[in-house]
């Protein structure tokens, strides 16, 4: 695949994905967000940090060639308010974009002794949102709240 079409087809992909993440953020009390569904199981609103920490994992390795999941160093270091983690995740996307600008497509990223091409590292980045939002299906259907009007993309 020619390096403006893994652009494009990642870029489409993730502003698809994320666009559901932030649509349901925006649906969502601040209660909501302190919502913890069970034992050994977080608050709602650390599923939003997770996802936007993760997505500075990936962020990482486009420089380093190597991803590393690690909490340590990452950005965000406030609470549950929705307008937080909005501004966190809008940010995130602001700087992959901008990264996505200058990185060469025929790079690969070491996962653990394999080595994957810049395309596959971003969309198993996606494809890792996508399993938060199953996971959110469940919250949202234990708050009995409803979905965002986006989330009948997923048949909700």
């Amino acid at each position: 695949m020619e390096a403006v079409d893994c652009s494009r087809s990642f870029r489409s992909a993730w502003t698809f994905t994320r666009g559901l993440t932030r649509d349901l953020l925006t649906v969502m009390s601040t209660d909501d967000l302190l919502f913890v569904p069970g034992p050994r199981l977080g608050p709602l609103w650390k599923q939003f940090r997770h996802v936007g920490r993760v997505q500075e994992c990936y962020m990482e390795a486009l420089t380093t060639k190597k991803i590393n999941f690690t909490p340590e160093g990452k950005s965000y270091d406030r609470g549950p308010q929705k307008e937080w983690l909005d501004d966190y995740l809008d940010r995130l996307d602001k700087g992959l974009f901008e990264l996505m600008r200058d990185v060469d497509w025929t790079s690969e990223v070491d996962w653990f002794d394999e080595k994957v091409n810049l395309f596959e590292h971003l969309m198993r980045m996606e494809s890792h949102e996508t399993l938060h939002h199953g996971q959110w299906i469940v919250y949202l259907r234990l708050l009995e709240k409803p979905f965002p009007e986006s989330w009948a993309a997923w048949g909700l």
